[in-house]
């Protein structure tokens, strides 16, 4: 009977003290997004790769079953307060790269934060194309594509959608790749010009999210309707009662950065007025989703879409359901985006039982 350890991963996703010793996997967390997100890659490790997924703090990184150590996203700031880097031996420390350089600039313009680990994931174009040795992988993304195949809406029909939708976080940041700026603009002409027609959801809206705001005051969006209270599916089933959503990365100029703005919208089978990057259409074909970057104004953009018949937005959402029925959904899955993190890790899938 063979003694051989099974294999170990500690993981490290911005884990803070009440995160460590495996709190974050613990089933009255799972509310949370992030540990959601640790506690289902947890469980699906030790059911594909029959790999133990502990938080990093708690395994010991000498032992030669720990095979790597994988950080979710890194900066500067959680440089300075991490004391468990440096005593992870170089080749077992692995790191993802989450977040597009608008909100995390310190692993795109500071090499030395990324060369500090010997295995890296991206799905940043630019960087793939500079270093090889790098591994692509997609944007992780909210609800599970996969589970949409089939449209769960069909009964909602055109005339009961409402007109539009917008669904994002209040935010700011001082990089100029974000579009913060052009979709708060956007939410003000639709709530200005379409009054009972656009609603707004999300996080952080109508409080101030800069010192700024806090002295001179924020616009206040009579539009906005609160948090959407629950998970990824919840926010999928308040969209299918939209026509259109407006869908705005939060870069734009990032090549590859293809969030969960967009497939959440797929998945409700509401037809995404769509300002991302270039090269979107490779991955989305361009006849599921509408271009917002092709209209000269928001007025523009209102008539298109108000203007819309039901034959015309009919065809979107046929372009969606073929989509959602191709091959080329999967690689938005999280079955793709774990099994890529484990096989660029060196993990072995487990072998069937005869």
């Amino acid at each position: 009977m063979s003694t051989q350890m099974k294999p170990i991963l500690g993981i490290n996703y911005y884990f803070s003290p009440c995160d460590y010793n495996d709190a974050a996997f613990r089933d009255e967390r799972r509310s949370e997004p992030v540990a959601c997100f640790v506690q289902n890659f947890k469980r699906w490790m030790e059911e594909r790769y029959d790999v133990e997924v502990h938080t990093y703090d708690c395994v010991d990184v000498a032992a030669d079953n720990v095979k790597a150590v994988l950080y979710f996203d890194y900066n500067w700031k959680y440089a300075r307060k991490d004391m468990l880097l440096q005593r992870i031996p170089f080749e077992k420390r692995a790191l993802m790269i989450i977040e597009p350089a608008n909100i995390n600039p310190s692993l795109y313009y500071l090499a030395s934060y990324r060369n500090r680990f010997s295995t890296i994931f991206t799905w940043d174009r630019r960087l793939l194309s500079k270093h090889p040795n790098y591994k692509p992988v997609n944007v992780p993304v909210g609800a599970e594509p996969s589970a949409y195949r089939e449209n769960h809406f069909g009964e909602i029909t055109f005339n009961e959608k409402k007109l539009l939708i917008a669904v994002s976080r209040n935010r700011w940041a001082y990089m100029p790749q974000s579009t913060y700026g052009v979709r708060k603009a956007a939410y003000k002409h639709f709530e200005a010009n379409c009054k009972d027609g656009f609603d707004l959801y999300g996080q952080g809206w109508n409080t101030p999210v800069t010192s700024f705001e806090k002295w001179f005051g924020f616009h206040r969006f009579s539009c906005y309707r609160g948090e959407i209270p629950g998970a990824w599916d919840d926010k999928v089933a308040v969209m299918s009662h939209y026509k259109f959503a407006l869908c705005y990365e939060n870069n734009a100029n990032q090549l590859g950065y293809v969030s969960e703005k967009i497939t959440d919208c797929l998945c409700a089978r509401c037809v995404p007025i769509y300002y991302g990057s270039p090269g979107v259409e490779d991955l989305i074909p361009q006849n599921c989703w509408i271009d917002a970057k092709r209209f000269r104004n928001f007025r523009e953009m209102q008539d298109f879409i108000v203007n819309m018949t039901r034959e015309r937005h009919a065809e979107y959402l046929a372009a969606i359901e073929d989509f959602m029925h191709s091959p080329k959904l999967d690689f938005f899955s999280t079955d793709h985006y774990f099994t890529t993190l484990a096989e660029g890790l060196g993990f072995n899938k487990k072998r069937p039982l005869p």
